[in-house]
C-alpha cells in the first residue's frame, strides 16, 4: 500500500510538473479547477445544515463566495456552516489570492525580463546596425552620435530622417544600457539605442533586428580573450555568411545592405569579402594597428594627429564631398572656394572600386563623378555654392614647383624593445619587414611561451631579411626582470596590451605598472628611448597624461575607423593609403627641409610656400619634453603662425 501511494504521488507531482511547464494559461486552468473542487466539497458540506443552502446549486455558490471574499465570513450562523465558512476563507487566502497572484506575477517578470532582453523583432527601414557587444561597441555608438552632419548626410541619401540604431548583443541586460548612459559622449542619448539579445552566428537572430532592411551594417570584432578554436574572425565571416544566405533568401535581385566588417587577420580579408556579396568594406585591424605603430616610432607624435583626425570628439576630421561643379577644375584653383577646410586630394570610382589621389599635382584636373577629401572643423565648412566655382582664386597663379624634400628616416639600424605580447605582434613584424631600407633588431620580454611566439612570427621572418628577433621570457612589471632587459639602450620601446585578459582593465593596468616602472628606469639614462604604448580603455589614458609617452588606444581608433566607413565608404581607401608605407603620408618635417627660417608667417602664405614644394601644410606641432606637446592642424588662413627651431611642419607628402 506504501508503495502504491509513493507510486501515485510522484506519478501525480511529475504530471503537475508537466502541465505547469506548459505556460501559464495551464497554471491559470489548474488553480480554476482546484478552486471549482473546493468549492463544490464546501457546498456538499453545509447542504445539510439547510437554507440558504438547502440546494446543491446554492450551497456550491455559497462556498465559492465565502472562498473568493473573506467578507462574507460574518454573515454566517450555526457552529457547522461558521467552521466551513472559515475554512473556506483560509482556503481562498491560500488558493484564490495566493495561487493567482502568483501565477500572474510570475508571468509578469517574465513578460518584463523578456521585453528588457529584447528578445521582439523589430520593424525597422534604413536603420544602422552593430553586429556584437564588444570593447569597440560603445565608442562606435558615440562616434556616430557625435557625427551629427554627418549623419544627416547619410541619413538624407538613404531617404531616412532620424539614426535608428539597433544593437544585438548576446545578452541584454539593464548594465548595458547604463554602460551606454555612462558614456560622456552618450548620455541621455542612451534611450534612442535600441537593444535586441541574440546570437550573431544565428540566422534567425539576425532578423530580430531586422538586418535585410538596414542601410548600414557594422560588425566589430569580438575579443580573443579563452577563444582558440572558434576565432574571432571564424565568428565575423559566419556572420557575412549569413546575411549574405538571408539576403539571397528573401530575394536574389534584392539591395543587399551596406556592410562594414572587422577582421583581425589580414590573410582572411579574402575569405570575408568572398563571404558576403552585397557592397562589403573589410578593415584589417590587425593590419591598422600594426601601421599605425610603425609610424609612430618614425614620427614621434603623430598619434596626435591621427587621433584628431579620427574622431569626432576632437577639433578637425577628414570629409568626403561631391561637387559636380568642379568638373574640369584644377586642384589650385578648387583650393581657393575652400577657406576653412584644407584639400588633401580626391578618391575616384571606377566600377566600385575607390582609388585615392592624396596630394595630388596642382593641375590635377577633377572629373564631376570625383569626391573632394578635405579636412575641416565641421561639415559647414565645405559647404560651397555652385555661384562660388565662378569666381575662383587659385591658391597661386605662379608657383615656382620645386623638387619635394626627401625622407631620410626610414634607413639605418633601428632598435626596438617589445614588452608583451599580442595577436597585433606577427603583423607588426610583417609591417616592419616592408622598411626594406632600415634594419630592425627586436628585443622581445613577455611571458608568452617562447613556442607560441615563435609559431606566431617565425614564417613571417623567413620572408623577409632586415628583421633580428630575440626572445625573453619576462615578466615587465617585476623590475628586477625588467632592468636586466636594458630598456635604455633601445631606440624605441613598445609596451603592448595583453589579450590573454578578459578585462581590459586588468590589461591596461598591467601595461601602466610597466610603464611606471619604465619611467624610473629611464630617468637616469644618457639617452631616452621613444616609448609608445597601447591601452585598451580610453579613461586609463589621463593616468599617465603627465609622464613622457605616445599613447595608441587601439579599440577607440578601431572603433571611429569603423563609425566613418559606415557613413563614408570612400574614406577607407584614405586611411588605407595614410597608414601604408609609401605614397601619400601625414609626416612631421623641420623648417629647413622647406628653407624656412625661424619668425612669424601667415598660414596662407605657408600653404603657398609648402606648395611649391609639391606637398600640403596641415599644420605645426610643437614637442614638449615636460608637458604635453601642441599640435595646431588646419589653422584659419589668416592666422599669424609663429615659427621657432623647434616646431614641426604637419605636411601631406608623397613619399
Amino acid at each position: 500500500m506504501k508503495k502504491l501511494t509513493r507510486y501515485f504521488t510522484e506519478w501525480f507531482n511529475f504530471f503537475l510538473e508537466r502541465q505547469f511547464i506548459k505556460g501559464t494559461h495551464i497554471q491559470l486552468l489548474f488553480v480554476i479547477a482546484l478552486i471549482g473542487i473546493i468549492s463544490v466539497i464546501g457546498g456538499l458540506l453545509v447542504l445539510p445544515a439547510g437554507d440558504p443552502t438547502s440546494s446543491i446549486g446554492d450551497s456550491v455558490w455559497w462556498a465559492f463566495l465565502r472562498l473568493s471574499d473573506p467578507g462574507y465570513l460574518g454573515d454566517d450562523s450555526g457552529t457547522w456552516r461558521r467552521i466551513v465558512s472559515t475554512l473556506l476563507t483560509v482556503a481562498g487566502y491560500v488558493v484564490f489570492m495566493g495561487s493567482m497572484v502568483a501565477i500572474i506575477t510570475a508571468w509578469l517578470n517574465r513578460k518584463i525580463r523578456s521585453l528588457e532582453q529584447g528578445l521582439s523583432p523589430v520593424t525597422a527601414y534604413n536603420h544602422v546596425v552593430i553586429l556584437g557587444w564588444t570593447n569597440r561597441t560603445i565608442h562606435i555608438v558615440s562616434e556616430l552620435m557625435q557625427s551629427t552632419k554627418r549623419v544627416k548626410k547619410f541619413l538624407k541619401r538613404h531617404g531616412a530622417r532620424v539614426l535608428k540604431l539597433i544593437i544585438l548583443a548576446d545578452n541584454v541586460t539593464p548594465n548595458k544600457l547604463q554602460e551606454l548612459r555612462d558614456n560622456p559622449l552618450i548620455g541621455k542619448r542612451a534611450k534612442e539605442v535600441i537593444l535586441r539579445s541574440g546570437d550573431v552566428l544565428d540566422r534567425e537572430h539576425l532578423g530580430r533586428v531586422d538586418s535585410m532592411n538596414a542601410s548600414a551594417i557594422i560588425i566589430p570584432s569580438p575579443s580573443r580573450a579563452n577563444k582558440e578554436l572558434i576565432t574571432p574572425d571564424v565568428e565575423t565571416i559566419k556572420t557575412l555568411l549569413s546575411l549574405n544566405a538571408e539576403s539571397n533568401r528573401l530575394h536574389k535581385n534584392r539591395k543587399q545592405p551596406y556592410i562594414v566588417a572587422e577582421i583581425q587577420d589580414e590573410n582572411k580579408v579574402k575569405a570575408a569579402y568572398r563571404a558576403y556579396r552585397g557592397p562589403l568594406e573589410v578593415i584589417s585591424s590587425d593590419t591598422i594597428i600594426s601601421r599605425l605603430i610603425t609610424q609612430n616610432l618614425h614620427h614621434d607624435g603623430i598619434s596626435l594627429v591621427y587621433n584628431e583626425i579620427l574622431s569626432h570628439s576632437l577639433n578637425n576630421n577628414l570629409y568626403a564631398y561631391e561637387l559636380p561643379e568642379a568638373d574640369g577644375k584644377t586642384i589650385n584653383e578648387l583650393r581657393g572656394i575652400f577657406p576653412k577646410a584644407i584639400l588633401f586630394g580626391v578618391v575616384k570610382e571606377q566600377d566600385g572600386i575607390f582609388t585615392p589621389v592624396l596630394n595630388p599635382p596642382l593641375g590635377l584636373k577633377v572629373d564631376k563623378t570625383d569626391r573632394l577629401i578635405l579636412l575641416a572643423k565641421s561639415i559647414d565648412d565645405i559647404e560651397v555654392q555652385p555661384e562660388d566655382l565662378k569666381h575662383l582664386k587659385p591658391l597661386s597663379a605662379e608657383l615656382k614647383v620645386k623638387e619635394r624634400p626627401k625622407v631620410n628616416n626610414y634607413t639605418g639600424i633601428t632598435k626596438l624593445l617589445v614588452l608583451g605580447w599580442n595577436h597585433h605582434i606577427p603583423a607588426l613584424v610583417k609591417e616592419l619587414g616592408t622598411y626594406e631600407n632600415e634594419e630592425f633588431h627586436i628585443t622581445f620580454a613577455a611571458l608568452r611561451p617562447l613556442q607560441d611566439r615563435h609559431s606566431a612570427i617565425d614564417h613571417i621572418l623567413s620572408s623577409v631579411n632586415n628583421i633580428t628577433c630575440t626572445h625573453v621570457l619576462a615578466d615587465y612589471i617585476r623590475e628586477s626582470e625588467l632592468r636586466a632587459v636594458e630598456p635604455n639602450r633601445f631606440d624605441h620601446i613598445l609596451l603592448v596590451s595583453s589579450d590573454k585578459m578578459a578585462d581590459e582593465e586588468e590589461a591596461d593596468a598591467r601595461t601602466i605598472v610597466g610603464f611606471t616602472l619604465l619611467e624610473e628606469l629611464l630617468e637616469t639614462a644618457d639617452k631616452r628611448p621613444h616609448v609608445v604604448m597601447e591601452l585598451t580603455d580610453p579613461g586609463n589614458e589621463i593616468l599617465i597624461q603627465n609622464f613622457r609617452s605616445e599613447t595608441i588606444i587601439s579599440p577607440l581608433i578601431l572603433s571611429n575607423l569603423l563609425a566613418t566607413i559606415a557613413m563614408r565608404r570612400e574614406l577607407f581607401c584614405v586611411y588605407n593609403e595614410l597608414f601604408t608605407v609609401g605614397g601619400a603620408e601625414i609626416i612631421f618635417r623641420d623648417l629647413s627641409e622647406y628653407n624656412l627660417q625661424p619668425g612669424v608667417l601667415k598660414f596662407k602664405d605657408l600653404e603657398k610656400h609648402i606648395a611649391e614644394y609639391q606637398d600640403t601644410v596641415l599644420g605645426v606641432y610643437l614637442p614638449n619634453a615636460e608637458l604635453k606637446s601642441e599640435l595646431s592642424l588646419n589653422i584659419p588662413r589668416h592666422q599669424n603662425v609663429k615659427l621657432t627651431e623647434d616646431i614641426k611642419l604637419v605636411v601631406l607628402s608623397t613619399v
